[in-house]
């Protein structure tokens, strides 16, 4: 009888197990050092987060002022990274100020030409409260469509009785004198020119009047980021045809930021006479 070792049957057994051990154990620590796909994120509930479209950022806070201490009527202001889409938030439910079990909702509104919300609390806070700001408007996105990032987060902000109530939200007062003057300097040399054959820039022309480079119209009273004038104005704006008015080729000098602020304000208050 053939000892058990020596057994040609048992040995060629042998040796294909230990080629199959090793063929596992190779596969194995191939899987372990391939490189592992990171976790979608996700919101409260666990839902995914769609991610910004390929070549596009996130959307964040850059800044937010006051930085730690407010008054008990303060108007905060909430700066972006990007210019936001006035689709995705209002003016009432946007957001809010939570201490404990204490809450207060408030209004904001939108500064487009300096990519912020100013946010003010419909009632006076509590004195010598931590009040976490908190954004309510989920779905807030930039105007490319890139989400806000899963990991912006608003400060936390101390009220104190020393500092003064901070003044109402309210806008300057621009006429539409004032927005016809920046237009006669920027704008009329080739608007006034009939070889150039465009339109000439009037309140009447441009209220309510559809563009036409795209399906949008030039001022919509009350609502900036909704009137494609300041798209075209805003030298950064993503989201336009052809390139900032007025164009780099021109002899006319370019707006000022303070000039496209004051056209905003006057869209924003309605468009004046």
């Amino acid at each position: 009888m053939v000892p058990l070792f020596f057994n040609p049957f048992v040995s060629l057994l042998f040796m294909a197990s230990l080629r199959l051990i090793s063929l596992v154990l190779a596969v194995v620590l191939f899987q372990g050092c391939a490189p592992l796909e990171p976790d979608l994120p996700v919101d409260e509930e666990g839902e995914p987060i769609d991610l910004p479209p390929p070549g596009e950022d996130w959307l964040f806070f850059e800044s937010v002022e006051p930085k730690e201490e407010i008054s008990t009527r303060p108007t905060i202001e909430i700066n972006f990274n990007s210019y936001l889409d006035p689709e995705t938030f209002n003016s009432y439910g946007t957001l809010r100020m939570r201490s404990g079990g204490l809450t207060n909702a408030g209004r904001v509104d939108y500064w487009m030409t300096r990519r912020q919300l100013r946010f003010r609390p419909n009632a006076d806070l509590e004195p010598r409260l931590s009040y976490q700001l908190q954004l309510l408007a989920d779905d807030l996105r930039s105007i490319t469509g890139s989400p806000l990032h899963t990991l912006a987060i608003l400060p936390r902000l101390h009220t104190s009785e020393d500092l003064e109530p901070t003044d109402p939200l309210r806008r300057p007062e621009v006429s539409w004198e004032e927005v016809e003057a920046i237009f006669e300097i920027h704008c009329n040399d080739c608007h006034s020119d009939p070889n150039w054959m465009l339109p000439e820039l009037t309140r009447e022309s441009l209220i309510h009047k559809r563009s036409e480079q795209v399906d949008a119209r030039l001022v919509e009273p009350f609502s900036a980021p909704r009137s494609y004038l300041m798209h075209k104005i805003l030298p950064d704006y993503p989201l336009r045809r052809k390139e900032v008015q007025p164009p780099s080729w021109s002899d006319a000098p370019p707006l000022s930021m303070t000039d496209v602020e004051r056209i905003e304000h006057w869209i924003a208050n309605g468009a004046p006479p």
